[in-house]
């Protein structure tokens, strides 16, 4: 079975559970649309799971793309005899994840031995910008967020990172008319707002061909997402 989930915000014990409630196994996979970081405390803790995991394959979100920008400059701030400080350019992308809500995922990298940082610093620079994958004869496109300027006539391989990473769908748009669009970042809650379905639970947003799985993991009252496109089946933790 295919399985994907997004915007787990370091939700690890969700993540765990989630696992057990679809039974992942060897043969199946999973695809994590981004957001893996921030926010909640475990975000570096689920990313070296998946690391372990070649059925698991991780797209870049927002949060990481701050994350990747800032790391390598962080450890060299703490090498044995070669430190050098932050520049202007890396202190402003440091106070742009922090704003972000990365100061617990910060301080949760401060706490990993030298194998473990290095192993997050070679894991970042692999996750996906998208993916297309074809399930039980239907297509499907994965990306975190989107496609900013969209145009059908356009190349997914012509929108750079900013447009993939920080739109917000039209929910009452088809982008792709024989493609389905599985996205994250934004809540479905607003998704559903947005449609006229106000103070419906967090809940995967299904509108025409697009598929909204942010759930809203990390806030108040949200739950974990997670759909097997296989079967198209919902499960929640």
């Amino acid at each position: 079975m295919i399985y994907v989930m997004s915007d787990l915000h370091g939700c690890y014990e969700k993540y765990r559970a989630m696992l057990e409630t679809i039974r992942f196994a060897e043969e199946d996979a999973l695809y994590v649309l981004g957001d893996v970081l921030d926010r909640g405390p475990d975000g570096f803790k689920i990313l070296l799971d998946m690391a372990d995991r070649p059925n698991v394959t991780g797209l870049l979100g927002n949060h990481e793309l701050l994350a990747a920008a800032v790391l390598p400059a962080l450890l060299r701030t703490m090498g044995r005899g070669t430190e050098r400080p932050l520049d202007e350019t890396e202190q402003k992308q440091m106070r742009e994840w922090i704003q972000n809500g990365g100061r617990t995922s910060i301080l949760q990298f401060l706490q990993f031995n030298e194998e473990e940082m290095e192993r997050i610093c070679k894991y970042l620079p692999k996750l996906s910008a998208y993916e297309e994958i074809t399930v039980q004869g239907r297509k499907f496109v994965l990306v975190h967020a989107g496609f900013e300027h969209f145009s059908a006539a356009r190349p997914l391989e012509d929108y750079d990172l900013e447009e993939l990473l920080f739109c917000r769908p039209d929910p009452e748009a088809a982008y792709f008319p024989d493609k389905i669009l599985v996205f994250g970042h934004t809540p479905t809650r607003l998704l559903h707002r947005q449609s006229g379905e106000p103070g419906l639970p967090d809940r995967i947003f299904r509108r025409g061909t697009l598929i909204g799985i942010d759930c809203g993991c990390v806030y108040s009252g949200g739950r974990l997402g997670c759909l097997c496109l296989d079967t198209m089946e919902e499960f929640y933790t």
